[in-house]
């Protein structure tokens, strides 16, 4: 049987248990005033609480203070940004008013929509006014994917109070517009990585906008986004010279004109991916040679108007005039009909060493475009030449100079390729791990299992 005196402690603490301190995830910057969490404590915990703290005592009869109470609010920070569950940064959330302002930021940084009711709990306190703290400028990440059927407009105008946004996924949000998209980008200065991946009815207003408001911009992802023109990708060449990551696939009124524009103004790119660009010429694939040193991921996949003229070449055709190379490609891989632009042999600065994925699916080039870009390209990884119908045993060969810096090749429906070079690709590079040989003939597959062999 309890005492009244323990019972009454028992109900005080029930009642701490359940003060309503929203959950959330992120790191504070500001700090508030013990009296801010203070005024929410009813008489009797407050009483309770500074009982408990007056029982223990140091040697000298003062108060005791718990070492990790002195430590400074940086250094707790420090200590309370290695819990990885949420849990248990909840938990120390109610230890303290020190560990709650110390928490509190880091528990808000990215919040997780696992349900549709998680994202309007998350939209209804954002929009009440009297919370304890700023909760909305807590928020540092937020992806929507997982709840993208329920976003709107009307919901996502809300976050517009979410001014330190930095990370932002709208990946199938198809019923946003560009009125919502503009209120709320125009209050994220601090923006590095916006995903509108099949947003389908985003326009160039809407990238003008964030080009305008986000310098520090580093990766976007525009897939699927038809609606965008060179006008919208120029204004991120012009205004966002951070830029490193861009995905643009599908956006066939994308020209040449801004991406070489693009690769110009921001050098600092390592991932280019212009899948199905339709409208993409050799003038952008050469100027993205001759500008992204840095690239490390370049995609080219099904844009068509590529050919050999779009790649850097080898010293020995770097010496032939600019019709004699466009003839003996042609005439060597009996692609005569096939027109050429009078463009000179691209001769690049330096090699792109760090370049380690290219997708070249289904583009219209030769054996000879192959050599040069392996030259130019010496520790490609993944290489994808898939639907290359015009490749022969000799790309293969350029191939094998790759050595031990190969891992994942892609050469299906590319008939003309014979077993010898399949198997002298398989001594040359020790390290292969994958090889598409799609389509092949039983005896050219035969060169399969040299692959297997140490």
């Amino acid at each position: 049987m309890q005492s009244s005196d323990s019972e009454a402690d028992d109900d005080e603490l029930e009642q701490l248990e359940q003060l309503t301190i929203p959950y959330s995830p992120n790191l504070a910057t500001q700090w508030s005033t013990a009296s801010r969490l203070s005024s929410q404590l009813s008489p009797s915990i407050s009483s309770m609480h500074t009982r408990l703290l007056g029982e223990v005592v140091d040697a000298n009869g003062s108060p005791f203070v718990p070492p990790i109470d002195t430590l400074p609010p940086e250094i707790l920070i420090h200590i309370l940004r290695q819990l990885s569950d949420t849990v248990d940064l909840y938990s120390c959330l109610l230890v303290s008013h020190k560990w709650c302002e110390c928490s509190v930021e880091l528990l808000w940084l990215k919040p997780h929509f696992s349900r549709p009711d998680t994202l309007f709990n998350l939209l209804h306190v954002l929009e009440n006014q009297d919370t304890t703290f700023a909760y909305a400028s807590f928020i540092r990440r937020l992806n929507f994917s997982s709840v993208s059927r329920e976003l709107d407009d009307t919901r996502f105008a809300v976050l517009a109070a979410c001014t330190r946004l930095e990370r932002l996924t709208l990946n199938g949000c198809e019923r946003l517009t560009d009125e919502a998209l503009i209120a709320v980008l125009s209050c994220t200065s601090s923006l590095v990585a916006l995903d509108l991946t099949n947003v389908c009815d985003v326009t160039d207003r809407t990238i003008a906008v964030l080009a305008a408001t986000s310098p520090r911009l580093q990766g976007v992802n525009l897939e699927g986004c038809k609606k965008i023109t060179d006008e919208g990708i120029l204004a991120l060449a012009r205004n966002c010279p951070c830029l490193r990551r861009i995905k643009l696939c599908e956006l066939e009124e994308v020209t040449s004109v801004s991406i070489s524009e693009l690769v110009s103004k921001c050098p600092p790119l390592i991932e280019i991916d212009l899948t199905q660009c339709s409208s993409i010429t050799d003038l952008a694939a050469r100027d993205i040679w001759k500008n992204s040193l840095q690239l490390r991921e370049l995609r080219l996949g099904q844009c068509f108007r590529i050919t050999d003229q779009g790649f850097p070449v080898t010293p020995r055709l770097a010496q032939l005039p600019t019709n004699a190379v466009a003839i003996a490609q042609g005439m060597e891989n009996n692609l005569s009909h096939v027109r050429y632009q009078s463009f000179p042999p691209l001769l690049i600065s330096q090699p792109l060493v760090h370049l380690r994925q290219l997708d070249l699916m289904n583009l219209n080039i030769t054996d000879d475009a192959v050599d040069g870009i392996i030259v130019n390209a010496p520790k490609i990884r993944n290489l994808v030449l898939a639907k290359c119908t015009a490749l022969t045993d000799k790309a293969v060969k350029s191939i094998c100079n790759l050595g031990k810096h190969l891992h994942c090749l892609h050469l299906g429906h590319a008939a003309a390729i014979t077993d010898e070079s399949i198997i002298l690709l398989a001594k040359s590079c020790p390290r292969l791990r994958y090889v598409d040989l799609a389509c092949k003939s039983r005896g050219q597959r035969a060169g399969f299992r040299h692959i297997r062999q140490p």
